[in-house]
């Protein structure tokens, strides 16, 4: 099955990198601290990145057996924040609240907000996010928005930037921006662009940001994070420009079998258990489908929704869905035991029964003989002018 084709102003591929252990720790994370912007030209970029997207016509088998997103760029192109201590009794008050970590199963969690982000944030979990990032970029041609934005925008924010390999790649497409990541968890790199910064921040809290300053603010794989999404709208709308622009990118994460093909039952019985764990947490994990309505209703125009095909695994014959098929089941394999083991125990299952349920779960992942397909959205909306 093919992707349904979609247009966008930013039709690039950039390589991403992943971060070691030793650049994630002793991150700076700051908070609305003074930032250097990087000067250049956006086209200088572009044209770059144009060359870089040939890599996209790779075959399949050269993707599934060398991923350049996992592959450690050159440190000397970027600064450490960590070299900038005006106020360092400040970040250390701040970076030891943010760095409240608690284990539960074996895992590590944010502490902040009594736990209630349901998702680890240690190693393994970050390694994951990157892998979905890698995906999505398969699943999107490359690109790294599709909202059409300005050529050379000013101020860019990525909310629960993660890794923050999205942000730092728009800071490198976009010198000409100021590109923000926040998150609740200080886990991003301390090497990074000059123009990118990091910070520590509860996007469901009061914004701080000065209004009518960005020109592009991203939400992506947000469902366990936002429990209030017309709110979190609503402080968007305000820190936009006039014709700046939401995007929001989220999988429907409601799969759907192919006729054809055997019927997976523990795959789509965990689906339905998932979604009443989350949903007594307070999370909707099929939201993707509700963005179009939820940004018209916060007062957007020019809203356009994008649907991608994701299977789950390598049974599509067209050789990027088999790519994306390929990244979207290895980082679910990867991410089984933080997704389900927090909601599930904390919903009445014992440890031992969430092991046994996800070694079955896994063994019909890797069962070529299901075909399962998923679908991934991307919204957008522009802020009135006037």
């Amino acid at each position: 099955m093919s992707a349904e084709a979609s247009c966008a102003s930013n039709d690039t591929v950039i390589p991403a990198s992943a971060s070691t252990d030793d650049e994630r720790a002793g991150v700076a994370v700051v908070h609305h601290y003074p930032l250097a912007t990087a000067g250049g030209e956006t086209a200088e970029v572009a044209e770059v990145a144009v060359e870089q997207g040939s890599t996209m016509e790779t075959s399949a088998e050269e993707d599934l057996s060398m991923d350049d997103d996992f592959r450690p760029d050159d440190a000397s192109s970027y600064s450490d924040y960590d070299d900038q201590s005006d106020a360092s009794s400040f970040l250390s008050s701040l970076l030891s609240s943010a760095e409240d970590y608690y284990w539960e199963n074996g895992r590590r969690y944010h502490a902040q907000g009594g736990g209630r982000y349901l998702l680890p944030n240690d190693e393994t979990e970050l390694d994951r996010e990157d892998m979905k990032h890698h995906m999505w970029m398969l699943v999107t041609s490359g690109r790294l928005h599709l909202s059409p934005i300005a050529r050379d925008p000013q101020k860019i924010l990525d909310l629960g930037t993660g890794t923050g390999i999205w942000a730092m790649q728009m800071a490198d497409l976009y010198p000409s921006a100021e590109v923000v990541g926040t998150d609740i968890s200080p886990v991003q790199p301390k090497w990074v662009p000059p123009n990118l910064q990091f910070e520590v921040d509860d996007l469901e809290e009061e914004w701080l940001y000065k209004p009518n300053s960005f020109d592009l603010v991203n939400v992506r794989f947000m469902f366990l994070a936002i429990k209030d999404y017309p709110a979190m709208l609503e402080q968007a709308y305000k820190a936009l420009k006039p014709g700046g622009y939401i995007e929001m990118a989220e999988l429907d994460l409601n799969p759907t079998p192919d006729p054809e093909a055997p019927y997976a039952q523990k795959i789509f019985e965990w689906f339905k258990m998932q979604d009443v764990a989350i949903a007594r947490a307070g999370f909707d994990m099929r939201v993707a489908h509700k963005f179009k309505s939820m940004v018209r209703d916060a007062g957007f125009q020019d809203v356009e929704e994008h649907v991608f095909e994701v299977p789950w695994g390598t049974w599509p014959s067209e050789k990027r869905q088999k790519a994306i098929g390929f990244w979207h089941l290895e980082q679910l394999k990867q991410g089984l035991h933080g997704i389900a083991m927090a909601s599930l125990t904390r919903a009445g299952w014992t440890v031992s029964e969430v092991e046994v349920y996800l070694s079955g779960l896994r063994k019909e992942m890797n069962d070529k003989n299901y075909r399962v397909l998923d679908h991934g959205y991307v919204v957008y909306g522009r802020k009135p002018l006037h």
